[in-house]
């Protein structure tokens, strides 16, 4: 693809998730898409032959994205370090207000059941490695004693999802979000 094509299909890509992040799967139109994208009906419908088709790839991109933040966690860190800069580079593209996609994925999440059959499975399928990349990391902090016992694994899961996911939100309604230090020390109390 020529950089021309592949500008236009990022602005097209970008418009959406954009929009669905703001005003959801079901009450975003392709036209709103186009629109925000600035660019000609032709020009969407070569790219992408419908709504579901673009929110499939806007999903792609968007766990790409979450694992190459995973990915670029220095190696030398140590379970509970990778789980604690995870959850913190996460919170803090959300903080920017230019990365959407905590909002992004919650937000198709909420509307899961107006998606079509193959967009909610993708969706589940994002949701179910989100969770087992950040389980994997606590299980490896309870091998290794980094974290309590007194907690079962999944009230350790629940209390990070619950962190991420309600951050999301705390920055939507109250433009407010939690520090790191407060991450820290949640995350420490496991």
């Amino acid at each position: 693809m020529t950089a021309k094509k592949i500008d236009t299909r990022q602005k097209i890509c970008t418009a959406a998730k954009n929009l669905f992040s703001t005003h959801g799967y079901s009450q975003t139109t392709i036209d709103d898409i186009i629109t925000a994208a600035g660019v000609t009906k032709g020009a969407f419908y070569h790219y992408f032959k419908s709504k579901e088709l673009i929110c499939s790839e806007i999903i792609d991109l968007v766990q790409n994205e979450y694992l190459n933040i995973f990915e670029s966690l220095p190696a030398k860190l140590d379970p509970l370090e990778k789980l604690k800069a995870l959850i913190k580079q996460i919170l803090n593209l959300n903080r920017s207000g230019q990365w959407v996609n905590c909002r992004l994925m919650l937000r198709l999440g909420g509307d899961a059941g107006l998606l079509q059959p193959s967009i909610k499975q993708k969706l589940d399928d994002f949701w179910q490695w989100y969770i087992d990349l950040h389980k994997q990391l606590i299980t490896q902090c309870r091998d290794l004693n980094l974290i309590s016992d007194k907690l079962s694994a999944q009230q350790q899961l629940d209390i990070v999802m619950s962190i991420l996911t309600g951050n999301v939100w705390t920055k939507v309604i109250f433009d407010s979000s939690l520090d790191d230090e407060t991450v820290n020390f949640i995350i420490e109390k496991l």
